[in-house]
Protein backbone atom coordinates (compact mmCIF):
# COMPACT_ATOMS: atom_id res chain seq x y z
CA UNK A 1 0.00 0.00 0.00
CA UNK A 2 1.02 3.61 -0.25
CA UNK A 3 0.99 7.04 1.27
CA UNK A 4 -2.12 7.61 -0.86
CA UNK A 5 -3.93 4.86 1.09
CA UNK A 6 -3.07 6.45 4.45
CA UNK A 7 -4.00 9.92 3.14
CA UNK A 8 -7.41 8.71 1.95
CA UNK A 9 -8.06 7.09 5.33
CA UNK A 10 -6.97 10.25 7.16
CA UNK A 11 -9.23 12.43 5.01
CA UNK A 12 -12.23 10.21 5.76
CA UNK A 13 -11.82 10.72 9.50
CA UNK A 14 -13.92 13.40 11.19
CA UNK A 15 -11.79 16.47 11.90
CA UNK A 16 -12.00 16.08 15.69
CA UNK A 17 -10.76 12.47 15.48
CA UNK A 18 -7.54 13.38 13.67
CA UNK A 19 -5.84 14.55 16.86
CA UNK A 20 -7.02 11.83 19.26
CA UNK A 21 -4.72 8.87 19.97
CA UNK A 22 -5.71 5.84 17.90
CA UNK A 23 -2.60 3.78 17.15
CA UNK A 24 -0.15 2.24 19.59
CA UNK A 25 3.48 1.34 18.85
CA UNK A 26 5.77 0.16 21.65
CA UNK A 27 3.44 1.52 24.31
CA UNK A 28 3.22 5.01 22.78
CA UNK A 29 -0.11 6.28 21.45
CA UNK A 30 -0.16 8.19 18.15
CA UNK A 31 -2.85 10.29 16.54
CA UNK A 32 -3.89 9.82 12.91
CA UNK A 33 -2.30 13.19 12.10
CA UNK A 34 1.07 12.13 13.51
CA UNK A 35 0.76 8.80 11.70
CA UNK A 36 0.20 10.58 8.39
CA UNK A 37 3.16 12.89 9.02
CA UNK A 38 5.45 9.95 9.85
CA UNK A 39 4.32 8.07 6.73
CA UNK A 40 4.94 11.21 4.64
CA UNK A 41 8.44 11.51 6.12
CA UNK A 42 9.14 7.87 5.30
CA UNK A 43 10.33 6.96 8.79
CA UNK A 44 10.51 3.47 10.27
CA UNK A 45 7.79 4.52 12.71
CA UNK A 46 5.72 5.68 9.74
CA UNK A 47 6.09 2.25 8.14
CA UNK A 48 4.84 0.57 11.33
CA UNK A 49 1.92 2.97 11.64
CA UNK A 50 1.06 2.50 7.96
CA UNK A 51 1.05 -1.28 8.43
CA UNK A 52 -1.39 -0.91 11.33
CA UNK A 53 -3.68 1.30 9.27
CA UNK A 54 -3.57 -1.05 6.29
CA UNK A 55 -4.52 -4.04 8.44
CA UNK A 56 -7.11 -2.13 10.45
CA UNK A 57 -5.43 -2.76 13.80
CA UNK A 58 -4.63 -0.43 16.67
CA UNK A 59 -1.36 -2.23 17.35
CA UNK A 60 -2.52 -3.42 20.72
CA UNK A 61 -3.36 -6.57 22.57
CA UNK A 62 -6.79 -6.47 24.23
CA UNK A 63 -5.40 -5.09 27.51
CA UNK A 64 -3.78 -2.15 25.71
CA UNK A 65 -6.95 -1.61 23.65
CA UNK A 66 -8.76 -0.77 26.88
CA UNK A 67 -5.91 1.52 27.96
CA UNK A 68 -6.02 3.31 24.60
CA UNK A 69 -9.80 3.75 24.88
CA UNK A 70 -9.32 5.23 28.36
CA UNK A 71 -6.72 7.70 27.03
CA UNK A 72 -9.07 8.77 24.26
CA UNK A 73 -12.01 9.20 26.64
CA UNK A 74 -9.98 11.22 29.13
CA UNK A 75 -8.70 13.42 26.32
CA UNK A 76 -12.25 14.06 25.14
CA UNK A 77 -13.72 14.60 28.58
CA UNK A 78 -11.05 17.08 29.68
CA UNK A 79 -12.27 19.42 26.93
CA UNK A 80 -15.37 20.16 29.03
CA UNK A 81 -15.69 22.08 32.29
CA UNK A 82 -14.91 19.40 34.92
CA UNK A 83 -17.89 19.96 37.19
CA UNK A 84 -20.67 20.80 34.74
CA UNK A 85 -22.99 17.86 33.99
CA UNK A 86 -22.68 16.71 30.37
CA UNK A 87 -24.41 13.31 30.36
CA UNK A 88 -27.62 12.03 31.89
CA UNK A 89 -28.79 8.44 32.00
CA UNK A 90 -32.35 7.24 32.05
CA UNK A 91 -32.96 4.78 34.85
CA UNK A 92 -32.56 1.15 33.75
CA UNK A 93 -31.90 -2.04 35.70
CA UNK A 94 -28.19 -1.75 34.78
CA UNK A 95 -27.79 2.01 35.31
CA UNK A 96 -29.73 4.23 37.67
CA UNK A 97 -30.86 7.58 36.32
CA UNK A 98 -28.13 10.10 37.06
CA UNK A 99 -26.25 13.07 35.64
CA UNK A 100 -22.48 12.89 35.24
CA UNK A 101 -19.82 15.56 35.07
CA UNK A 102 -16.64 14.98 33.08
CA UNK A 103 -14.76 14.50 36.37
CA UNK A 104 -17.25 11.81 37.49
CA UNK A 105 -17.11 10.05 34.14
CA UNK A 106 -13.32 9.96 34.20
CA UNK A 107 -13.49 8.40 37.69
CA UNK A 108 -16.02 5.81 36.47
CA UNK A 109 -13.78 5.00 33.49
CA UNK A 110 -10.62 4.76 35.60
CA UNK A 111 -12.29 2.49 38.18
CA UNK A 112 -13.93 0.45 35.38
CA UNK A 113 -17.32 0.51 37.07
CA UNK A 114 -20.38 -0.65 35.11
CA UNK A 115 -20.77 2.87 33.74
CA UNK A 116 -17.05 3.13 33.00
CA UNK A 117 -17.00 -0.22 31.20
CA UNK A 118 -19.90 0.86 29.00
CA UNK A 119 -18.01 3.98 28.00
CA UNK A 120 -14.83 1.98 27.36
CA UNK A 121 -16.64 -0.59 25.22
CA UNK A 122 -18.39 2.19 23.33
CA UNK A 123 -15.07 3.88 22.65
CA UNK A 124 -13.48 0.64 21.45
CA UNK A 125 -16.40 0.22 19.05
CA UNK A 126 -15.84 3.81 17.88
CA UNK A 127 -12.12 3.13 17.37
CA UNK A 128 -12.93 0.06 15.28
CA UNK A 129 -15.33 2.05 13.12
CA UNK A 130 -12.62 4.65 12.52
CA UNK A 131 -10.17 1.99 11.42
CA UNK A 132 -12.84 0.56 9.09
CA UNK A 133 -12.83 3.86 7.18
CA UNK A 134 -9.61 2.71 5.54
CA UNK A 135 -11.59 0.65 3.00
Amino acid sequence: MTLEFVSRWFNRLPEYERDLPLLLVNGVAYTPRVALQEVMRGTALGARLQALIETGRFGTPLQDEVALAKIRLKTLLTRYPPDKPIVATIGTPQLPGKTYTPRELIEEIERETAVGKQWIQGEIARMKSLMALRR
